[in-house]
């Protein structure tokens, strides 16, 4: 038998002691729990290490712990029992940083208590010290993964539910200022105003759109993907002149060298195309024209969206096509972008759902290049 899981579970009420005077001043949803919601949580943890120290552990999984890996196991006491200690301390209103500190509070009380009872240590002694651990970390690792696993979840869902509430009362203003524009009771100031409110409500929407696909691609979901027969001229053709109207001072162009079909989902793609060519205008230089060229290839349908202007820097390429990874500078010289970088994150994903891929090439020469393959079969 461990010495050590023997000392623990001969003492662990008394450590227990230590750990909830602990747990009481130093985390403050503690306050709010009696000391058996506090106790019994810490005593189940202690009990599950104390029952693995009693185990045989092969020295491949002493190597894997002691390297941070995770041990191959159909199942593991300490895990269970800390994916249920995290999952209470969420629903208890605990911090994680509060959840961190009882397992150092812990670790603290039984390894001050396991050195004062020492009267001559050896060797053995340093490898159960070593393998007491190895146990608490494996514990405090499952406790971070699922109390992050699910303050993600959560946020994300709060994102979701958020966007699509805003939608309502941005589309009652959108729809408000458009009625208004039919009539002929406004002067010219008041259409210039009115004109001004649909613009942004549109792009606000267009904003909460990519938010809400950003959080259902985060839930795991997906994007939902309707197929049915599409003439990618006619589509491009429609999404440039939507563009064109809502940047009257960009030059646009469509250069379509080949009219390839395929059965795609029509509104995706437009939204896709709608996200390039946004990004395309606000980077491009002002006097350049932002050309949208179609081709087919390879069995494959090729949308490019090109722009002239300053080069994408190297270093920001690899990290392009994720979410909330734009620096400060590129924000400040985006004044129509919201500036968490969802537009091209959502293209990607749009591409992704299709079958197919994007791309970019970016340079002072050349200019930058999106683009997008989707299989025609």
């Amino acid at each position: 038998m461990s010495a050590f899981a023997d000392f623990i579970t001969s003492n662990v009420d008394t450590i227990v002691d230590d750990f909830e005077a602990f747990a009481r001043t130093a985390a403050p949803a503690a306050a709010n729990w009696g000391a058996k919601d506090l106790r019994d949580h810490a005593k189940v943890v202690l009990q599950a290490v104390a029952a693995d120290m009693e185990t045989d552990q092969t020295a491949r999984a002493q190597h894997l712990k002691a390297t941070g890996n995770d041990v191959p196991d159909p199942f593991s006491r300490i895990k269970d029992t800390s994916r249920m200690h995290a999952k209470h301390r969420f629903e208890q209103g605990f911090t994680l940083p509060e959840m961190l500190s009882e397992y150092r509070a812990l670790r603290a009380s039984v390894i001050r208590r396991w050195s004062a009872q020492l009267q001559d240590p050896d060797q053995e002694d340093l490898v159960e010290l070593t393998r007491f651990g190895e146990a608490i970390d494996e514990g405090l690792t499952e406790s971070i993964g699922w109390y992050s696993r699910r303050l993600e979840e959560s946020r994300n869902l709060l994102i979701g539910v958020l966007a699509h509430d805003m939608r309502s009362p941005l589309s009652a203003v959108r729809l408000s200022a458009e009625y208004l524009l039919r009539g002929d009771r406004l002067g010219d100031a008041d259409v210039r105003v009115v004109t001004r409110i649909a613009s942004s409500s549109a792009r606000m929407a267009g904003y909460i759109s990519d938010l809400l696909d950003f959080a259902q691609t985060l839930l795991g979901a997906g994007l939902n993907i309707v197929r049915a027969p599409v003439d990618l001229a006619a589509l491009c053709q429609d999404v440039l002149e939507e563009a064109g109207a809502a940047h009257p001072a960009a030059t646009l162009r469509l250069e379509a060298e080949a009219r390839p079909s395929g059965h795609w989902d029509a509104a995706r793609l437009s939204q896709m195309l709608s996200n390039l060519l946004a990004y395309a205008i606000n980077h491009g230089a002002p006097d350049q024209p932002v050309v949208l060229r179609i081709a087919e290839a390879r069995g494959a349908a090729q949308l490019s969206v090109h722009n002239h202007g300053e080069p994408i820097p190297a270093e920001q390429l690899p990290t392009l096509f994720r979410p909330l990874q734009q620096s400060s500078s590129d924000r400040l010289r985006r004044p129509g972008s919201s500036g968490m970088g969802l537009g091209l994150y959502i293209a990607r994903e749009i591409a992704t759902a299709h079958d197919g891929s994007i791309g970019v090439a970016s340079d002072a020469a050349s200019g930058t290049t999106f683009t997008v393959t989707l299989p025609l079969e």
